[in-house]
């Protein structure tokens, strides 16, 4: 079965180019993109339903595209900003008992420590890559991801 691959990326400048790569990277693969926080949180009915087989995850997400009567944020994106959006998608689906086993990759431009400040830790399923890695690295991490998640399924 092919896998079921969602990347949250809100910039549409790294999001084609990372979709087109895991497209060729990984054969069959079935790649969706959601670009806000908002529409991650509209579509966890969507992820229940079809679960992914892996989330890659940027940290610094808008919470919806600017436009004339745009949904405001609730108080706790309003107060967490955007710098934190990535950290609480993971959060919402590390606390689905649908989807609390699905890995996530944190592919983002922070570093590991920005993330982890204050001593709050990385969610459970998470691992942490920092853009500036090559995509074939990433490439190469999903895959990996991906041939434990089959490994555990048997």
């Amino acid at each position: 079965m092919a896998p079921y691959i969602v990347i949250v990326e809100d910039d549409h400048l790294q999001e084609a180019p990372l979709q087109d790569y895991l497209t060729g990277a990984i054969a069959g693969a079935q790649i969706e993109t959601i670009c806000t926080e908002l529409e991650f949180r509209t579509r966890l009915p969507a992820l229940r339903a079809h679960v992914p087989d892996i989330v890659v995850m940027d940290v610094m997400l808008r919470w919806t595209s600017p436009a004339p009567g745009a949904v405001a944020p609730p108080d706790d994106v309003a107060s967490g900003g955007y710098y934190r959006a990535g950290l609480r998608c993971a959060r919402l689906l590390a606390s689905d008992s649908q989807l609390c086993g699905v890995p996530v990759i944190f592919y983002t431009i922070l570093e590991r420590s920005d993330l982890e400040r204050e001593g709050e830790a990385l969610p459970k399923n998470s691992t942490y890559l920092g853009k500036n890695a090559e995509l074939d690295v990433l490439s190469r991490k999903v895959c990996d991801v991906l041939k434990i998640r089959r490994a555990d399924r048997r």
